[in-house]
């Protein structure tokens, strides 16, 4: 069962969300500076989004949700975008509630420019989220797909992307209970936070290579070696056998 974007938004009104939101917030700054000529798309809770958006306001940038509240209604699988037009793309929970998310991560790939940004934002099954799963306590996290770090990689080593940095963020348990939960914010402090492993969420920067199409006028001559992607070679007549 995939999350839903209401649950997820109803979640970050909680406690532990709005502890869960405020540590996004902080990775997501730290990672680059959002030059303002940048085309930028956010997708994912309203709650998280609104406030990134006002830390770094852009006038090229676009709030893409389902809500009234979006700077633009779309599919996350058919995006009204030229290929190669956006900048950067930040992604918070989004893959989690398509039904397909492979095809979202396609249609992201198709329109992100050139050594363009992507931050991906997910919850992480490896951590005290997962244990909701086989505890009997109401939470949005039981019997739900998680999209796991090592899938993730694997699509962006398969469409080409260097992966700068990965953060496992959160430790501690979602709890609503004020007095519980406050036995727990050491786990968000040194030395503990430094500790990237476990995080109730992962935080994912990359950036997408560039190939450069490589005009070569002998292309076959022998022990030329090219590396990258380059179009189909023209064979010249001045060639050497």
């Amino acid at each position: 069962m995939n999350f839903k974007s209401s649950e997820i938004n109803n979640w970050y009104e909680t406690i532990p969300g709005k502890i869960n939101s405020k540590l996004i917030l902080d990775t997501i700054n730290k990672l680059f500076y959002l030059s303002k000529d940048k085309n930028i798309i956010y997708v994912g809770p309203s709650l998280i989004i609104k406030k990134l958006m006002c830390e770094n306001y852009n006038f090229n940038s676009f709030y893409i949700s389902s809500s009234e509240s979006a700077d633009l209604n779309a599919e996350l699988q058919k995006l009204p975008f030229k290929e190669a037009s956006v900048d950067c793309i930040i992604l918070i929970h989004s893959l989690e509630i398509d039904e397909n998310p492979h095809a979202v991560f396609r249609e992201i790939n198709r329109i992100l420019a050139e050594d363009g940004q992507l931050v991906i934002t997910g919850f992480n099954r490896v951590s005290f989220l997962g244990l909701y799963s086989f505890l009997p306590i109401k939470s949005i996290f039981k019997k739900k797909n998680y999209i796991k770090i090592s899938r993730l990689t694997d699509w962006m080593t398969l469409f080409s992307y260097d992966i700068r940095q990965i953060f496992n963020i959160n430790k501690i348990p979602p709890i609503n209970n004020i007095k519980i939960l406050n036995y727990f914010l050491f786990l968000n402090k040194n030395p503990f936070s430094k500790i990237n492993f476990f995080g109730n969420n992962y935080v994912i920067f990359a950036k997408k290579k560039t190939f450069k199409y490589i005009s070569v006028k002998n292309w076959h001559k022998k022990n030329n070696i090219i590396l990258g992607k380059f179009s189909k070679p023209v064979i010249h007549n001045n060639y050497e056998k």
